[in-house]
């Protein structure tokens, strides 16, 4: 069933679509360009926008379909321009454009079973955040997880967003910087066949300087076309507004929890400020017992204090973590562990 979202001006119609069997409506009809431009980025799930130019007040008509590609690119936009409206937008694959405004159901329902018949083509990528509180071993699990998959032909992408902690570089034994810092793509640093990594970002993006959403939505719409998979290593601050919009971006939010009763103190008020003041979709996030042994809260009592995540499992802690950090030395035993919570996730 098609996801739809109308920013029409037209809350009647909206009601109508939203009657029929055909159709999911994913929300109201928006009112507001700056509204509609949030709203998809937070939920990521609309597979077809019906807007009108009217509602376009803040930006050239051009530009804000730009911006509305840049945050989802796969995404069939049916415009419908006003009378003595000029713009340079052309036809393409994922946009369709029509001269009325004098809209009705049938007229919608015409265009639907026209244009779904089509195949829009969707990503192949999934893009995945690593979350929790400081110290829980966010970075070496986002290093461990990628190098699980390098021999699996998964064109995989490690980012490092932790810009105030930056870890990959360290755990990956990088020690030269990128040629270029011009595009993002020169920065990417080749690690094997399989597996690149974003790092540097802190040179690009310094700490006074705040990341609007459309520096994050430019990373996504450069990399998603390039890889399979796409992991990031991303900050425990929550005043980092930069990560909310990772969050809403990725398919899945993997939470790690430190199981013992200080861990999963300040992770669930974490979990609290993800899903009350950022509005998080929890059916995104997926939680990971992390440095795990036998010590720890038991996983019925983790089950029941988070009982809206899903638990796909624990990391047992190992000393064999400081022998492949500091010598470089792989331990089968834990990569075996990082392959099999691979195939948990994806």
């Amino acid at each position: 069933m098609k996801k739809i979202l109308t920013a029409i001006g037209n809350p009647m119609l909206n009601h109508k679509i939203k009657n029929t069997e055909n159709y999911e409506v994913l929300s109201e009809d928006i009112k507001i360009d700056e509204e509609l431009l949030e709203w998809i980025e937070k939920t990521q799930e609309v597979d077809i926008l019906f807007l009108c130019s009217h509602i376009i007040r803040n930006y050239k008509i051009d530009e804000f379909i730009q911006i509305i590609r840049k945050i989802k690119e796969d995404i069939l936009i049916i415009f419908f321009e006003g009378e003595n409206i000029e713009s340079s937008v052309k036809e393409d694959e994922h946009l369709k454009i029509y001269n009325s405004l004098d809209l009705d159901l049938e007229i919608l329902e015409k265009i639907l079973q026209k244009v779904i018949q089509k195949n829009i083509r969707k990503y192949t990528s999934k893009t995945i955040s690593i979350s929790g509180v400081s110290g829980v071993g966010k970075s070496t699990f986002s290093t461990f997880l990628a190098k699980s998959v390098e021999n699996q032909s998964i064109k995989t992408l490690l980012i490092d967003f932790d810009l105030e902690e930056s870890q990959i570089r360290t755990l990956l034994k990088i020690k030269k910087q990128p040629q270029s810092m011009e595009t993002l793509k020169d920065m990417v640093i080749h690690i094997n066949k399989n597996l690149d990594v974003l790092s540097h970002l802190d040179f690009i993006y310094p700490q006074d300087h705040p990341i609007d959403f459309l520096k994050i939505q430019e990373i996504f719409h450069i990399f998603k076309q390039e890889y399979n998979l796409i992991i990031i290593d991303t900050s425990s601050k929550l005043e980092n507004e930069y990560t909310k919009r990772i969050f809403y971006n990725s398919d899945e939010i993997i939470f790690l929890l430190e199981p013992n009763i200080l861990g999963v103190k300040k992770s669930k008020n974490m979990l609290e400020v993800l899903e009350n003041d950022w509005k998080i979709d929890f059916s995104k996030i997926k939680l990971i017992l992390n440095k795990a042994n036998i010590y720890q809260i038991s996983n019925t009592i983790i089950e029941e204090l988070f009982p809206d995540i899903k638990l796909l499992g624990r990391m047992k802690y190992n000393d064999a973590y400081n022998l492949m950090i500091n010598k470089n030395v792989d331990k089968k035993e834990i990569k075996r562990e990082y392959e099999k919570m691979y195939k948990r996730i994806c």
